[in-house]
């Protein structure tokens, strides 16, 4: 499941979806490819602490508000690291 956080006062997302890059990368798809299968937008009401959303293939999107994610429980080295 792709979980994306956004900011407290975020009305849009725009986010790709991480079932959908794994799917295409373990089919060898072009990346451009998969960016655009993967790719995911839409609104979120201002009010919204969650919220749900689905890529174009129907995987569930979570959107969470928040300063910042909360730390990783189990570090995932295929996860971008910010230092």
């Amino acid at each position: 499941m792709t979980t994306v956080w956004i900011s407290p006062s975020a009305t849009s997302f725009s986010c790709l979806c991480e079932t959908c890059i794994e799917r295409a990368r373990q089919e060898g798809l072009l990346f451009s490819d998969a960016l655009m299968a993967a790719s995911v937008r839409g609104t979120v009401a201002a009010e919204a602490e969650v919220a749900f959303a689905r890529c174009p293939s129907g995987h569930e999107i979570t959107l969470r508000r928040g300063e910042r994610p909360p730390a990783l429980l189990r570090p995932d080295e295929r996860q971008l690291q910010l230092k």
